[in-house]
């Protein structure tokens, strides 16, 4: 009996070094937690639900997923959008996760896991739908967008291609703080436009019904929103896009994007820096 018991007790002795071991190679500020940097004013990816006063979300759901499998617990760290790379930099967090999109320029400075798909496209109020029916209607006129994302040289590159290249005018790009503030001004006249996400705009028409008007297709669907790790850190990345994978083959990921409307948006598989 006491030599099962010296077994027993190796055993477990055994487990819990593994499971330390594969903690510390995670890199996490801290033990048994996972600290992820988000900017929650970007419904549905993250916000501060109204109703419970958290911060809620498809990118919090799927935060939470994989700290499930990780046997961590999230801790969710807010920061404006503009600070969340050097938040990461500077130790405030682990990871970032907050509709973030991959690009090269980015990935100089850090590692993404790929894990949506998006794409711009424009809209209007609805007292200038009669205006502006297509992208086209747009050329010589004003958009707003966010400044933090890729949208501004989105709009611009769409208005070289189809408005200048054509012998129209250029679509004039205006940075906002955020996508809040692009669409304030568009309500108070200042801009003719907005240029969003696909996965945003139709979660903020339906909490502002009769007030914004789709303006033709998307822009592009090429856009890859992924999460973000320091250069230095692959374990952490690499455990993150596991876990990722295996969200998406035990079908927890698709029953993510049918809760937030984003069945369009799928990715088939975690991808570490897929954007070329």
């Amino acid at each position: 009996m006491k030599r099962m018991h010296l077994v027993i007790s190796a055993a477990l002795l055994s487990l819990v070094a593994t499971a330390a071991s594969a903690e510390s190679n995670l890199k996490l500020l801290k033990d048994g937690e996972i600290r992820i940097l988000s900017n929650p004013i970007y419904p549905p990816m993250e916000y501060v639900n109204p109703e419970t006063g958290v911060i809620d979300g498809f990118d919090v759901d799927l935060a939470n997923a994989i700290a499930k499998k990780l046997n961590l617990t999230t801790v969710f760290v807010p920061a404006a959008f503009q600070q969340l790379q050097s938040g990461l930099q500077t130790g405030r967090a682990d990871m970032i996760i907050s509709g973030m999109s991959d690009n090269t320029k980015r990935q100089a400075s850090m590692d993404f896991v790929d894990y949506l798909t998006s794409g711009p496209i424009l809209f209007t109020v609805n007292a200038s739908a009669d205006k502006y029916k297509v992208a086209t209607d747009l050329c010589g006129k004003s958009v707003a967008g966010s400044r933090s994302t890729t949208f501004g040289e989105n709009v611009k590159d769409w208005s070289a291609a189809n408005c200048e290249a054509k012998g129209k005018p250029a679509i004039k790009f205006d940075g906002t703080e955020d996508s809040n503030a692009a669409r304030l001004g568009m309500k108070q006249g200042r801009y003719d436009a907005v240029v969003q996400g696909i996965e945003t705009i139709a979660y903020q028409m339906k909490i502002e019904p009769n007030t914004y008007t789709l303006v033709g297709d998307p822009l592009l669907s090429n856009d890859v929103f992924g999460m973000a790790f320091k250069k230095d850190n692959t374990g952490l990345r690499d455990a993150v896009a596991s876990a990722l994978d295996a969200l998406i083959k035990d079908g927890t990921y698709d029953e993510l994007l049918k809760k937030w409307g984003l069945v369009h948006n799928a990715v088939p598989k975690a991808v570490v820096n897929g954007v070329k």
